[in-house]
């Protein structure tokens, strides 16, 4: 049986679990589908074959369904939006819904390119460039009458070249300049398919053809030959030829001939790295568009917001309460005070005036607004539509990289190989023990050759995934040790357990730091186009930033791709590297070897 199969089969059927329970599997729909498609041609033999087809049965028929949320007469078109059920009946409320899931998507999106502009925003600026480039072109060539009707663009005419690095009219340099860039292409690619009726799947294969076109016109990279031209040289050595020039005329003319020509052989090699570093650049633009368009423009998901509204009157959308596990919420706009996440939020009004206070901060709330809030703990975004405010909790940047590192910290344990796996044959024991009487004949050693041949990326997803389940049984039950130092005495492995309950102790209970900080022993770098290099104990790993991922690789192995968290193990343990963005915090785990020898 090819090594991983099983591994990933059992990836796939939590991931459906997640997707059965109405909850986001980890990796969105993007991965869950790019994992159904590998199983789908992985020739899986009679028993795992069966169970595909049961885990698959589930899995279409809990796929989310999708409807368009906009009207035709409105513009952008935002593509479709996740709802719950199909209304006949339009109201206030589910307007309200949609709307602010359309500005939560375009805030979060913000945001996100915030930081793709800083990271873009050095060197030659090429992404920036071609940005400007394709959004000039675009909006000039949309004017001609041709426009609507030329899909392969074959009769597109360059109107403006690609801006030099240093173009005093486009700030290139200025990080909020080049955020809206980005922001107007988003805007544009969401144009698009109203402008030339195009399906919307085909809104990043068209951009891509633009700006290939716009690279590719005549024009496109100016020149800064300064002088006659060569040609202009030939006809005038011609002419002094046919004067009978003197001598040393004429070989003035030959040495200036042949200056251009060097120069101009300079030029055309300096227009071809040019036109290559382009073309790399309109790659990793397309990458970014296809990265956070949502479905079916691009692979990201439609931000999902709760359906009911705080003080909302209607019997379908009314919520009484705040959840007091609530991260999200929506609220009719009217003086309040209530507690959301631990943090206690005042509504005011004067007049027609209405503003939000939290932890000694006030702000006033006027239509349309989308702003931010930092807390001690957390940042609140608050967007408001008419006389509908949400509200939204989530972890700063440090917060965010710090609990990565602390999940990181436990899953370096269960990939270490040390005694067949130890560490991840207890959790997996532990979650079955949860369940009731456990086989611990299914984990024993034997049992754990599968995880050494399995390809290190699939056992990361595995063992993330096993913790993820068995953190939340510990949650429901409080009686998890016994059942860990249970589990430890059939298997023998007292000694793994009292690490693993330590950890794991330690990793639910954590909090991120009150401050922008990550916390002692840890150390964090910037990617960007220069590779970054990381010490790992032993070990020395490179950090390469492209096309908006991050690639992890040492001397002899292949490369991997750093999503938001990986663990690289090394002899002294692991090293586990969190990412946000282009910020990668990284903390070297050592793990003391135990009372039983390596096997």
């Amino acid at each position: 049986m090819k090594a991983g199969l099983v591994e990933l089969l059992e990836l796939y059927e939590y991931k459906v679990d997640d997707l059965v329970a109405g909850t986001e599997p980890k990796g969105g729909m993007a991965g869950l589908t790019r994992l159904r498609q590998t199983l789908i041609q992985s020739n899986l033999p009679g028993p795992l074959a069966k169970k595909f087809r049961d885990i698959d049965a589930r899995f279409k028929a809990h796929r989310p369904g999708y409807k368009t949320a906009v009207d035709e007469g409105s513009a952008p078109d935002l593509g479709t939006i996740l709802v719950e059920e199909d209304s006949p009946a339009a109201s206030p409320e589910r307007e309200a819904l949609e709307k602010l899931a359309e500005a939560v998507y375009w805030s979060r999106l913000e945001r996100d390119l915030l930081r793709t502009a800083k990271s873009f925003n050095h060197g030659k600026r090429d992404e920036l460039r071609m940005t400007y480039a394709i959004l000039q072109n675009l909006e000039a060539y949309s004017k001609s009458p041709q426009f609507a009707q030329d899909y392969n663009l074959s009769r597109f005419v360059l109107a403006h070249p690609i801006p030099s690095v240093s173009d005093p009219r486009v700030h290139l340099e200025d990080p909020v300049v080049a955020k809206n860039m980005l922001m107007e292409l988003f805007r544009e690619a969401f144009a698009l398919s109203g402008k030339l009726k195009l399906p919307p799947e085909e809104t990043v294969p068209y951009i891509r053809r633009f700006a290939r076109r716009v690279l590719e016109s005549e024009g496109s990279l100016r020149t800064s030959i300064r002088g006659p031209s060569l040609e202009t040289l030939r006809r005038a050595l011609e002419e002094a030829h046919r004067q009978n020039l003197s001598i040393g005329e004429i070989r003035a003319l030959e040495e200036r001939l042949q200056a251009a020509a060097a120069e101009e052989r300079r030029m055309s090699l300096v227009m071809e790295d040019d036109r290559g570093r382009f073309s790399a650049a309109i790659e990793r633009l397309t990458t970014l568009l296809t990265r956070y368009l949502p479905s079916p423009r691009g692979e990201a998901s439609w931000p999902h917001i709760p359906p009911k509204i705080l003080g909302s009157q209607s019997p379908e959308y009314g919520l009484q309460a705040v959840p007091h596990d609530a991260r999200a919420l929506n609220l009719r706009l009217m003086p309040q005070r209530f507690y959301f996440w631990n943090h206690e939020i005042g509504i005011s009004q004067a007049g027609k005036l209405f503003g939000l206070s939290v932890d000694g901060q006030e702000r006033m709330i006027e239509e349309g607004a989308a702003f931010s809030l930092t807390l001690p703990d957390a940042e609140l975004h608050v967007i408001r539509y008419q006389d509908y405010l949400h509200l939204r909790i989530e972890p700063r940047e440090a917060a965010t990289l710090s609990n990565l590192l602390a999940e990181g910290r436990v899953m370096a344990f269960l990939m270490w190989p040390e005694n067949h796996f130890a560490y991840l044959r207890l959790l997996r024991a532990l979650s079955a023990r949860f369940k009731g009487e456990v086989n611990y004949a299914l984990f024993s050693p034997e049992s754990a050759g599968k995880y050494g041949e399995a390809p290190i990326d699939n056992l990361q997803d595995f063992a993330r995934k096993g913790l993820e389940v068995v953190k939340g049984r510990i949650e429901r039950n409080s009686s998890w040790t016994a059942y860990l130092a249970e589990v430890a005495r059939a298997l023998e492995l007292e000694s793994y357990a009292q690490v693993l309950r330590l950890e794991l102790s330690e990793w639910l209970g954590f909090s991120p730091p009150s401050r922008d900080t990550l916390g002692e022993n840890v150390d964090s770098t910037t990617v960007g186009d220069s590779p970054s290099t990381v010490k790992a104990g032993s070990a020395v790993l490179s950090l390469r930033y492209q096309d908006d991922a991050v690639y992890v690789s040492s001397t002899g192995l292949v490369p991997r791709k750093l999503l938001d968290l990986m663990i690289w193990m090394v002899p002294e343990g692991g090293l586990v590297l969190a990412r946000e963005g282009v910020r990668v915090a990284h903390s070297l785990v050592i793990i003391q070897p135990q009372n039983r020898p390596v096997s």
